[in-house]
């Protein structure tokens, strides 16, 4: 039970996608053609940080998920806050560690990652309850951060791919909304003002997915540049199909599923990505 505690509480089902964004900016800088210790120690790196993140995250959301999300480790009683926070600094001390034996862009890359995720969850910062900001914070880690850091095991950080980082970066930052809609009633308890808070929730899913549909356009803007092959314009039908099928399930209440189908269209999106260097 405590094993499974803590596997709640580090959030181990993001490890799938977060894993996939860090080899997306592996495969666009070496293409697959280097392995060894070096990309297993940053991908390690790369997932320590993000559960030690989702750890710190839920320290400091005890009261809101008492109302949100009761059965999460800390406000249902298995791991103590004490523990929880144990665990976080150990595997920020772990993500670091082995940052520091990648190299120095990878660690101050690491490092900048780290501090976001202090500043989104801790007061008084606390980013999380800052609109737009909140949503902006999650597109850089999740858009920008993830594939940098597997970008820049083996090259600089100068010279990778804007466009492609662009891309991640636009869709991440209002698919991430889908998160909000089904907490509510706790955020709106404790001020936070995220985006279905901030413009109601009628207005909040126009604002989300009017611009998460124009987003697939891009794909096409890519493979007309030669930046990625042809297998990307997989992702503007699939994308559409599958935005609309979010869509229609926030309209119709199912909060949760909206979300397992982002999260989904977010790994989609990285592996087809990373197919299209080969097709």
């Amino acid at each position: 039970m405590r094993f499974k505690a803590f596997l709640d509480l580090v959030k181990i089902e993001d490890q799938v996608a977060n894993a996939l964004a860090f080899l997306t900016g592996y495969a666009f800088s070496m293409g697959f053609n280097v392995f060894g210790p070096l990309l297993l120690l940053a991908l390690a790196s790369c997932c320590f940080g993000l559960m030690a993140a989702n750890a710190f995250n839920q320290c400091c959301d005890v009261e809101v998920d008492k109302v949100n999300k009761p059965s999460r480790p800390i406000p249902s009683g298995m791991i103590t806050l004490r523990f929880a926070y144990i665990i976080v600094i150990l595997l920020y001390s772990a993500s670091e560690s082995l940052a520091m034996l990648v190299n120095r862009e990878f660690l101050i890359l690491a490092s900048v990652g780290l501090i976001m995720t202090i500043l989104y969850s801790l007061r008084p910062f606390r980013l999380r309850d800052r609109f737009i900001v909140s949503n902006l914070s999650i597109a850089f880690g999740y858009g920008v951060l993830n594939f940098l850091l597997g970008w820049c095991v083996y090259k600089p950080i100068f010279q990778a791919p804007l466009p492609i980082i662009a891309f991640l970066t636009v869709f991440d930052f209002f698919a991430n909304m889908s998160k909000d809609y089904r907490d509510t009633k706790g955020d709106a308890a404790f001020d936070s003002k995220t985006v279905p808070i901030v413009l109601g929730r009628n207005l909040a899913i126009r604002f989300q997915f009017s611009f998460l549909y124009l987003t697939f356009i891009l794909p096409i803007v890519l493979f007309a540049s030669g930046i990625v092959g042809v297998s990307s314009l997989l992702l503007v039908p699939v994308g559409v199909i599958l935005c609309a099928s979010s869509h229609i399930d926030l309209l119709i209440g199912e909060d949760a599923k909206c979300y397992m189908k982002m999260m989904l269209l977010y790994m989609l999106i990285r592996l087809v990505l990373i197919l299209s260097l080969i097709f």
